[in-house]
Formats: structure tokens, C-alpha cells, sequence
């Protein structure tokens, strides 16, 4: 998922909506109201393009495989799996006794049928390439074969994300599309840009190891209501209106240190935030002026600071918690905050304080960063480097970035982004040229790239840390931050068990509400 869609994903809706009492019905049936800022564009998770949709299609489907907090892949709807010697093939056995929401069985050659339907160019499945170079599949008893034209190392992280969805196949056998799945919730009812009610699976057992209770939801009734403006979102909360909301930064700091409320951060997100520069530009083409820069970066400043607390720093170029990922290892690679030392490299170079290295810090308006922007600019100018903040819409920022990271002169520049995903194949991405916004660097960058996605195991981790390690010595992008933006939660202290999993996932599992 790249940076840019999932900031696309933040647009609003300019719908109004109305919030119910969350709490015990006078059945019994335990509630929770959750309020969002907009609402989903599609349940078909095979056609589903943001994140707030795909988080809705995650609970009501389920994935073939689940992902551990340390980026370990584990059993889903598939009990096992295995890859041919080649790897160019793959064997799940799906778990028996798998019921859809409508009561019909899901086995293999259910599995088989949306397999299919997500791959067909007819469905448009906006993550269609990220399923890889699968060619074809077949079904034998109740294990699903599934053929590549070469191997394709992210395939298993891939078919644990919220992009990966199985859906039942009486979800697609007529003409309108009906949401019928195997997940821990099913769909009640769907009112567009106002509310989606949810009630719990009775049938559902659990084996995602980032959920403890292993089998119905402890919440029986799940709504999400739509509630564009944020103040009214907080009003929601505070009220007891709404018992788990999406807020602000702002509002997340405030409630941090209020007993009566938990906020969560997305820690599994897979999100990085990096600096990168126009590397064809001179002098930004050294890597040891690009290494100056990042020694004058102070991410615990912008950490603290800027986002008060509910990011940490990091040192890959990929997310904590991913494939491979060893942060002890990266830092040895890395630079360190030193703007004493990093002035002296500028100053070698010319670079004084009435001689100033002039660039542009090229970046998009969205929370925390605009703070971040801020202190980074001093950051620079206390090494002689004079930084002009110009700062663009996500949309607009991406499409001159394009530009300007295709340009072999004029005035370099600083610039920061993001990415996030469930496997270091982002790295393919950004760097494979031409690269997201013509970042791509080099032959040899590209045959480690293609490389890596052809080996598994030990062997694919080596050749990610060859990766990360050219990338990081030659100082090509700046590890800053990971969660890398504003996906937070908040909730009643009354709530216990949330969590956000892989990709903003929300798991609701394992929440109870007490009394």
C-alpha cells in the first residue's frame, strides 16, 4: 500500500451523521459504537481501495494466512502450507469445518473461486499486482495449489493483509454483491456515509495469534458511525455516545494523561517515515552531504515533539515488526544524530554559515508533520544548510515530486515521505527504477530487488540486509519515524482488548465493555 493511497484515504465526506447510545440493549446483547471520520466505498474487499474499507472487509472476511507481531507468518483459513523447491508453487490446506456467514461451507474450492474472482481483470482489484505472478491454481480434496511463473518471496506475508481477503463465493454468485464472508463479524445492515452495523460470528474460532479468545467476538453488536468533524467525534466519546473514536493528535495527547480514557497507536501499522533527497541533483549526488543532513536530524525531537510521544524513532528503511526487520543491525549501518559533526562535513564542503547550502524541504500538510517540518528546518540551519519549507496537498505533492526527482539540476531538495505494507517488498517499490516518483536508483539496487523476491527464508533476509545496508551507507533515504502518521484510536477506559493489528487493521476480538 503505498504512502500516497493511504493519504488519499484521508479525504472527507461532506455527509453529517447522527450517533446512538452504545452500551448493554435491554436484551443483554453487549454493544460498541466506534466513530469514524468517513465512511467505506465498498465492502467487496476485492474491489475495496481504502483503508477505512478494508478495515470493514477485515472483519467480515477472513485471510488464508495471519501475521505475529514479530513478522511471522502463521495459519489462517489455512491450517498448513508448504512451497514447492522452486518456488514457483504453493499448497494450502484449508481448515475443516469453516463456515461462511449464510451457513455454506468454505473449503478449497471455495477458496479457489475467490482466488479467481480477485485475480480476474474484469473484478479491477486495485491490489490485483500485489498478489504477484500467479498463473493459476487448482483445488486436490481440500488443499488449493496455487502456480507462479517464478518465484515470489512476499507471496505468504502478502496473503496475511488486509488486501488479501476470501471471500465466500454466495457473496458473488449473483449479480449484486452481498458481503458474506467467514469472519469474526457479519454485515446486518449498510446505510452509505451514515452507519455500518456488524453482530458477532456465533460460528467464528480464532487462530490470528495477535487475538487471545479463540472463538465468537465477546462484543455481540459492532457499529461504526460516520462523523466527519472531529470535535463532534470527541463530543461522541465524552458523552458516552460513542465508546471508541478516531482523534486528532491534539485531542490523542489531551487524552492521553485522562484515567477515564486509553488512546492506541498503530504500532503494527508496517507505516515508515523517511527523508529522502533529489540524489541526481548536486551536491545532494555526495552521499556524505546526504549523510551530513541525516546526522543533523533529530528524531527524538520530532518524536516527542511533533508527535507527542505516540511514535517511536527508527533506523530501517522498512517498518519494525516486518520480514527480517533487525533495527540493531540497521543502526550500525546508519547515521546518528551528531550536528556537530555533521557541520564540520558541510563546512569541508564549502558550506559555512555565510555560505549556506540553499534547498528546498519539499512536504505535504498532515498532523505532526507540519511540526516535524519545523523543527527539521532548524535542525538544518544549525549546519549551515538553509532549508525553504514548501509545502503541497498530499495529491499535489506527490505529483511534483515526480517531477522534480526526475531533474539532474536545479535546486536540491529535502523531502519526506512514507510507506507502509506487510513485507520489506516495499522496498521493490520505492527503489526498483523508475521507483515510486522516479526514486529508483541503479542497476545494481535493481537486480538486489528482483533477487530477493526469488528467495525465501535466511537466504531472502540476507539479501534484504544487503538492501538495506547499501541503501543506508550511501545515505539514500533517513529512517525518521515508525508508526509514520495519524492513524490513532481513543477509548473509554470501559473498553479492554482493542487493538490494531497489521496495516491499521482493527481486532476487535478480544474487546469486552465493562459495566
Amino acid at each position: 500500500m503505498s504512502y500516497q493511497s493511504s493519504h488519499n484515504r484521508l479525504r472527507l465526506l461532506a455527509a453529517a451523521a447522527m450517533v446512538t447510545l452504545a452500551g448493554v440493549s435491554s436484551a443483554g446483547a453487549v454493544e460498541l459504537t466506534v466513530a469514524r471520520s468517513v465512511d467505506a466505498d465498498s465492502l467487496d474487499a476485492h474491489k475495496a481501495s481504502t483503508t477505512q474499507s478494508l478495515q470493514i472487509t477485515n472483519l467480515i472476511f477472513d485471510t488464508l494466512l495471519s501475521m505475529d507481531k514479530d513478522g511471522s507468518v502463521h495459519p489462517g483459513l489455512a491450517s498448513e502450507w508448504s512451497m514447492a523447491d522452486d518456488g514457483k508453487s504453493y499448497a494450502f490446506t484449508i481448515r475443516d469445518g469453516i463456515k461462511c456467514h449464510d451457513g455454506s461451507a468454505f473449503d478449497a474450492a471455495a477458496a479457489k473461486a475467490s482466488l479467481d474472482r480477485a485475480l480476474d481483470p474484469a473484478t479491477v482489484n486495485p491490489n490485483l499486482s500485489a498478489w504477484g505472478p500467479i498463473t493459476g491454481s487448482t483445488v486436490e480434496g481440500n488443499v488449493l495449489k496455487v502456480s507462479l511463473s517464478e518465484p515470489y518471496g512476499p507471496f505468504t506475508s502478502f496473503l496475511t493483509s488486509i488486501q488479501a481477503a476470501f471471500i465466500c463465493p454466495s457473496s458473488f454468485a449473483e449479480a449484486t454483491f452481498k458481503p458474506i464472508g467467514t469472519g469474526p463479524f457479519k454485515l446486518v445492515e449498510w446505510t452509505r456515509n451514515d452507519s455500518i452495523q456488524l453482530e458477532a460470528n456465533a460460528d467464528y474460532k480464532n487462530v490470528n495469534p495477535l487475538i487471545e479468545n479463540p472463538g465468537k467476538p465477546h462484543i455481540d453488536k459492532l457499529t461504526f458511525r460516520v462523523i466527519p468533524e472531529a470535535v463532534a467525534r470527541m463530543a461522541a466519546l465524552r458523552s458516552g455516545e460513542a465508546d471508541l473514536v478516531e482523534p486528532s493528535l491534539e485531542e490523542a495527547t489531551d487524552l492521553k494523561s485522562d484515567s477515564n480514557f486509553k488512546v492506541y497507536a498503530a504500532e503494527l501499522s508496517g507505516q515508515q517515515m523517511l527523508a529522502a533527497f533529489t540524489w541526481k541533483i548536486k551536491p545532494l549526488d555526495k552521499p556524505e552531504i546526504r549523510k551530513a543532513i541525516g546526522m543533523a536530524l533529530n528524531r527524538d525531537a520530532y518524536a516527542s515533539i511533533a508527535f507527542e510521544g505516540l511514535v517511536e524513532t527508527a533506523d530501517c528503511p522498512v517498518a519494525p515488526n516486518l520480514f527480517s526487520t533487525d533495527e540493531a543491525l540497521c543502526k550500525t549501518w546508519g547515521v546518528t544524530y551528531d550536528p556537530a559533526g555533521a557541520k564540520a562535513i558541510m563546512e569541508a564542503a564549502g558550506y559555512t554559515q555565510d555560505n549556506p547550502l540553499k534547498v528546498k524541504l519539499l512536504v505535504h500538510k498532515l498532523p505532526g508533520w507540519d511540526q516535524m517540518h519545523q523543527i527539521m528546518q532548524q535542525d538544518l540551519a544549525a549546519i549551515n544548510v538553509n532549508a525553504e519549507i514548501e509545502t503541497r496537498e498530499v495529491a499535489a505533492f506527490f505529483d511534483d515530486m515526480t517531477k522534480v526527482n526526475a531533474r539532474t539540476d536545479g535546486e536540491p531538495a529535502v523531502w519526506t515521505m512514507g510507506m507502509s505494507g506487510v513485507d520489506p517488498d516495499y522496498l521493490y517499490f520505492l527503489w526498483k527504477r523508475p521507483g515510486f516518483v522516479n526514486m529508483g536508483l541503479n542497476a545494481e539496487v535493481d537486480a538486489m530487488l528482483e533477487e530477493q523476491r526469488k528467495l525465501s527464508g535466511d537466504a531472502r533476509t540476507a539479501k534484504i540486509h544487503e538492501i538495506e545496508k547499501y541503501l543506508m551507507e550511501n545515505a539514500y533515504a533517513v529512517p525518521l519515524l515508525s508508526p509514520g502518521w495519524g492513524w490513532l484510536m481513543a477509548s473509554h477506559a470501559k473498553v479492554d482488548g482493542f487493538k490494531m493489528g497489521f496495516m491499521v487493521s482493527l481486532l476487535f476480538n478480544d474487546v469486552t465493555v465493562a459495566e
